[in-house]
């Protein structure tokens, strides 16, 4: 099984059983799994993205569409200039209201470039938000309205310094923030809202199409590791393979709003970063047995129990303790055994 995306305690999961794709939701908190009909498109898609607003979702997935179609880009896809031409996207979408699937044409060219990343698309604000290919693909998911801007880090000129080792999204004071790394260190960025162009534009003059993103936070590589050296000194005994440092061993995968805490990966180490009070902790460790294995994918989830909402208390993400165990544990397990 692959994780594709979450959303509000829910889990996409994608298996394939033949020739056939799967898709099953899985409840993080009632341990519910519910598996969807299957899709008309058969063809692999480009990314899958969820929706749920607790009473119902949506899956969206996007394709490449089949053949070219010659049609007039209207100026509401808000593409920029560079990903016009070329192939268009195709989505099939779910319904829970409706149980069926439906397809769905936005007149948005895809970017030339698509790089194969890790990014799990964020659904915010009423629309899902993918990584593609350096942009930022907005559906929303009442009006299918498709929206297709540059992120802040989009190469206007390749250089090693363009490169990018992890990202991801999330979204914090109702706003939807981007963070990357790439050589120099950790950087977040806001996206714009409509009443934030109005106001910009009052004082300053600006292409708002081109900026789009406001810089929040940069933490450089070097002052992250002396907030806590000893993680790092402890990551390199045992393995010698990181003992020197390199700006593709961290990943950032997730932000918590009321703790003020990204939490980011690093190899066999998750660890949390307070963006207030700059305190660098170690979260937990992992391993693969019998393998030099050290990159994993990580869901935040903050919910509260009864009597934590009694109280008025929502429970932390790091006081929870339970794991859940997803049927591809044991089919992993299964060599171990057998040797």
């Amino acid at each position: 099984m692959h994780i594709c995306a979450s959303s509000n305690g829910l889990l996409l999961l994608s298996s394939v059983n033949g020739n056939l794709l799967r898709y099953n939701l899985f409840n993080l908190l009632t341990e519910q799994c519910v598996v969807l009909p299957q899709p008309q498109i058969t063809r692999r898609s480009i990314g899958t993205g969820l929706a749920f607003d607790g009473f119902h979702y949506q899956v969206v997935c996007i394709f490449s569409s089949e053949g070219d179609r010659s049609i007039s880009e209207p100026s509401s896809s808000s593409a920029p200039s560079g990903a016009r031409g070329g192939r268009l996207i195709q989505m099939e979408i779910f319904s829970s209201e409706t149980g069926i699937w439906k397809r769905h044409s936005p007149p948005i060219h895809l970017p030339s470039d698509l790089p194969k990343l890790s990014t799990i698309p964020l659904f915010s604000n009423g629309a899902i938000h993918w990584e593609l290919g350096g942009y930022l693909l907005m559906y929303y998911v009442n009006s299918s309205y498709c929206r297709l801007i540059e992120l802040p880090n989009y190469p206007q000129k390749w250089s090693c310094n363009s490169l990018t080792f992890g990202q991801c999204l999330w979204e914090a004071q109702g706003y939807v923030h981007y963070c990357y790394t790439d050589s120099e260190g950790i950087h977040t960025w806001v996206l714009l809202k409509e009443e934030d162009h109005q106001y910009y534009s009052s004082y300053y003059h600006y292409d708002r199409d081109r900026y789009q993103w406001k810089l929040a936070h940069t933490v450089t590589h070097q002052y992250l590791m002396c907030q806590n050296p000893e993680i790092f000194l402890r990551m390199g005994r045992r393995n010698i393979y990181f003992i020197q440092w390199e700006p593709y061993f961290i990943s950032p995968f997730a932000y918590i709003q009321s703790f003020q805490t990204l939490y980011l990966r690093l190899p066999g180490m998750i660890v949390s970063y307070n963006l207030r009070t700059q305190a660098l902790k170690e979260v937990c460790s992992y391993e693969f047995p019998d393998s030099n294995f050290h990159c994993c994918l990580l869901v935040a989830v903050v919910h509260s129990s009864k009597d934590d909402a009694r109280g008025g208390h929502a429970k932390p993400a790091g006081a929870i303790g339970n794991a859940v165990s997803l049927p591809i544990t044991d089919a992993l397990e299964k060599p171990t055994k057998s040797k």
